[in-house]
């Protein structure tokens, strides 16, 4: 064989190795869901934006084979949806496969493994095991692994509850991150969140005492007022009530109220605890009750509870001062606010 027929055999080897690795760089551009599950029944898989916005969705038959993508996306939380169940994961754009079984009518029966999403296992790591004190700060060693918008999948998936904990991951994003779904998200979260954080104006709530008249909370401005919310079925309330009792002969004065307000959804009921209890401070009811579940009534949005008893302290100009107290940080943090005077 000679020189020009093994230059060009040699040629025509690169030039299909180049072309193949070409091929192969550009098949993968995006997210790619696939594989193989056992199911008792077809049923549908979709990939969803935490607002809603359908970005891939497939049909999957008896024999269990699907495959969808790929589709080039944002790194972000999406949720992978099988029938009715919906998974938050943390995507980015490579394949991710799901072996296993589902079972769309027992779903706790079901058992899938994912491959393909290390970022979210890593995520998930770094969930913490309670939410955030006011001044609770991210370990170094956190910081320096999680990215752009990871900071807002992180408050997505971990579902905090309280201002402070969202506000600090939200003040270490970047603008760019910030305009990422769950960025805007992580926003929009913590300005509701504000209004009932430590620091806040407090709710001017406006309820009915015993004797029909309407009491508001301003109408104790330049005082300290430690409100209570409970009801007359709440075994917890109760015997929160007794430990309010003896902190509020001590420290009671002209420079502190303290408020019950019942959640009873009967006024028999909370007008039945007035008589047994007699406690001396201000009561009042408000009519709306207690609503357990994902639709809280007003007072409940307003100051961010969703369990009773629930005690919060507020200064004298009526904002936050403290919240969620129990037995004796009660007396604690009254002494505190009477100390910083």
């Amino acid at each position: 064989m000679n020189k020009k027929v093994k230059f060009m055999l040699r040629l025509s080897l690169i030039l299909i190795l180049l072309l193949e690795g070409c091929w192969e760089l550009g098949a993968q551009v995006g997210v790619k869901i696939s594989r193989k599950i056992r199911i008792l029944e077809p049923t549908t898989i979709k990939v969803e934006t935490i607002t809603g916005e359908l970005l891939l969705s497939t049909e999957v038959g008896l024999n269990g084979e699907f495959s969808i993508g790929p589709k080039e996306i944002v790194p972000d939380v999406y949720f992978i949806c099988f029938g009715e169940t919906r998974q938050p994961v943390y995507l980015t754009n490579t394949e991710v496969t799901i072996k296993g079984f589902y079972d769309c009518k027992h779903v706790g029966n079901s058992s899938l493994n994912f491959t393909g999403i290390e970022k979210y296992h890593e995520l998930l790591k770094w969930l913490p095991k309670e939410e955030f004190s006011q001044d609770k700060t991210i370990d170094p060693a956190v910081k320096e692994k999680l990215e752009g918008n990871m900071y807002s999948a992180l408050a997505y998936i971990a579902d905090m509850s309280t201002y402070e904990p969202n506000k600090l991951l939200l003040d270490c994003m970047s603008e760019e991150a910030l305009k990422t779904v769950s960025g805007r998200w992580l926003q929009y979260r913590s300005d509701s969140l504000y209004h009932y954080s430590i620091g806040a104006p407090a709710y001017d709530f406006t309820f009915r005492d015993a004797s029909g008249k309407k009491v508001s909370l301003s109408d104790f401005r330049g005082k300290f007022v430690l409100v209570d919310f409970w009801a007359s079925w709440c075994g917890p309330c109760r015997h929160e009530m007794k430990n309010l009792l003896p902190i509020y002969n001590e420290l009671k004065g002209d420079d502190l109220e303290f408020i019950s307000v019942s959640l009873d959804s009967k006024e028999a009921n909370w007008r039945k605890m007035l008589e047994e209890e007699k406690l001396p401070w201000v009561m009042l009811w408000d009519e709306e009750g207690f609503v357990i579940g994902n639709k809280p009534n007003k007072i409940q949005r307003a100051y961010g509870f969703y369990s009773i008893p629930f005690i919060v302290l507020i200064d004298k100009e009526g904002r936050l001062l403290a919240k969620d107290l129990r037995g004796e940080k009660v007396k604690e943090e009254i002494l505190k606010a009477r100390k910083n005077l």
